[in-house]
């Protein structure tokens, strides 16, 4: 009898270390990406949208994380800052001790590499760093020094938020603008690529990581999610432990069939998600033309029947809650072409010479139709329904509007190059509304059709607002920011570049049946979306498992 109860004994043992084993080696699975298959790109320096998620956020790292939710920069590769000369020159200290996922050592040298590596190689500088910086060089193993060639302080964001690659690595790449960093050498908390297909991949620890004890997940998992209706599937049964994905009706599906694990926060941005018309086209290129569209959205449907009511329609700045503390105080009396109004619209239309055949659609003057698609992500529920919606409304003030699906990578593909009519999109983010109407509106970002353009995709400029994104660049007093912020809107509704459709939230959702930690509105350490870049890197690397 003994003999068998310690023959039990020891089967009920090795069972529990099984079950523990299997529980520190589970992998923590993610959804981010929309895509029907996988391609192997970890190429952190291409135009995004690319490379795999989590490759500038978890593979590579960047210097500094602007915590939107504490409203502060938290250090990462870098520890400290200080401007001078004025603001023309910017010195970066570098954390020490942090070593390559390949165990050699991190410097100075691979961040003054990598922004030279941009300079060398135009195609690499989306964001046009280098027509403000003049050099970029390691003046020790710890410290390197930005020089400006004119006073450009918002660069700061784009400096900090660089994601920086090995100099022992790159600098054996004859072309790394082409470059699909198949085996990726980083600094961040997951290194190692275990597995990829065309269905799934899998990403591990890096086994050299610098912050002590983390992360504590062995491993990330992707599985290949073409809709958002298998996202929600995959986190009720337990197959997704993080996601940030549009779910309709969330509690009713999600929450309460499992409240103790089933978790969300659809956190504020107080940015917008728009509705882009491409200003190249000889009908959307006019301004009343697109603030007739507008005329015609109905936000509040669109609000309802696309967004499930976690929104509100959008203010014509294309800024609103956390962000409307920058609106002028006479923001309430200028031009509202956000507010639904059919009959102006038709009336705008008509007076612009574009009037309804008999079939109730409206032409121009050689009796060609105004037809136009609306792209949008396949599987992106919410903004399918939404353009849908879009889509009923311009046709009752005569205007086709088709809605055209297409896998992420060809939709962003379509929104950088400017091959589009119609489309719905985010826009630029920042600490304030400054990167939102740079992107919107500066001449900077404006690529020939064809060309990538990694902000401005709808290709819409004015002098007057160059000459004001110059004044803000060379600028540190709060009274002129905000002088100029509010001309800037003021121009933004006189010419209405974009057409802002909702506030923006933050999906987020998480299953905690194995891991815990993630953030939420009583732990706000960092939005609870995998969708906000850096933001989520703090994520990953504070998430514990269960």
């Amino acid at each position: 009898m003994l003999k068998i109860i310690l023959i039990s004994l020891s089967i009920f043992s090795i069972g529990c270390e099984t079950k523990k084993e299997r529980k520190e080696e589970r992998a923590l699975t993610i959804y981010q990406e929309n895509t029907a298959s996988w391609v192997r790109n970890f190429n952190p320096l291409s135009t995004s949208g690319t490379a795999r998620w989590p490759t500038s956020c978890g593979i590579y790292e960047p210097l500094f994380i602007y915590n939107s939710m504490q409203g502060e920069y938290i250090p990462w590769l870098c520890t400290d800052y200080k401007w001078e000369d004025n603001n023309k020159t910017l010195i970066m200290y570098v954390r020490e001790n942090v070593l390559w996922s390949d165990k050699t050592p991190f410097s100075s040298e691979d961040i003054a590499f990598t922004f030279n590596l941009k300079k060398k190689h135009k195609g690499l500088d989306t964001r046009d760093s280098w027509s403000y910086l003049k050099s970029v060089k390691a003046l020790n193993k710890t410290t390197v020094e930005f020089k400006f060639s004119r006073i450009y302080v918002p660069g700061f964001d784009a400096i900090v938020g660089q994601p920086i690659v090995a100099k022992h690595i790159w600098e054996k790449i004859k072309d790394p603008i082409r470059f699909s960093n198949p085996n990726p050498v980083g600094t961040g908390p997951f290194t190692e690529i275990l597995r990829f297909d065309n269905q799934v991949w899998e990403l591990g620890k890096n086994p050299n990581y610098w912050q002590p004890n983390k992360p504590e997940v062995k491993k990330l998992k992707f599985p290949a999610f073409p809709s958002n209706e298998q996202v929600t599937l995959a986190l009720i049964s337990g197959d997704l432990d993080w996601a940030g994905a549009f779910i309709p009706a969330i509690d009713r599906v999600y929450a309460k069939k499992n409240p103790e694990f089933h978790k969300y926060w659809f956190s504020e941005t107080g940015h917008t998600t728009f509705f882009y018309t491409n200003t190249m086209n000889k009908v959307l290129k006019d301004s009343k033309i697109r603030k007739a569209i507008s005329y015609a959205i109905d936000r509040s449907l669109v609000v309802k029947v696309g967004m499930y009511n976690y929104t509100e329609p959008a203010h014509v700045t294309g800024i609103s809650g956390k962000m409307a503390k920058w609106h002028p105080k006479d923001i309430e009396t200028k031009e509202n072409w956000v507010k639904y109004n059919p009959i102006l619209s038709n009336q705008i239309f008509d007076d612009a010479g574009y009037y309804k055949n008999k079939n109730g659609f409206r032409e121009d003057k050689n009796g060609d139709p105004l037809s136009f698609d609306i792209i949008v992500v396949s599987g992106w529920s919410d903004w399918i329904r939404s353009a849908q919606v879009i889509s009923q409304n311009l046709k009752k003030v005569g205007i086709k509007a088709k809605v055209k699906t297409y896998d992420f990578g060809a939709w962003m593909s379509r929104m950088q190059k400017g091959e589009f009519d119609m489309a719905i999109g985010w826009a630029e983010k920042g600490t304030n509304p400054f990167p939102l109407y740079r992107g919107m509106m500066s001449s900077r970002y404006i690529k020939p059709i064809g060309k990538d353009a990694d902000a401005n995709w709808h290709r819409f400029s004015t002098a007057e607002v160059d000459s004001l994104l110059l004044q803000f660049e060379k600028t540190s007093d709060k009274y002129v920011i905000k002088d100029i912020l509010h001309k800037l809107q003021n121009i933004f509704i006189d010419y209405a570049p974009a057409i802002p459709l909702f506030a923006e939230v933050s999906w987020g959702e998480c299953n905690t049946t194995y891991f815990t930690n993630f953030p939420s509105k009583k732990n706000p350490y960092a939005p609870l979306s995998p969708n906000s870049q850096l933001e989520n890197l703090m994520v990953l690397v504070n998430v514990k498992v269960r």
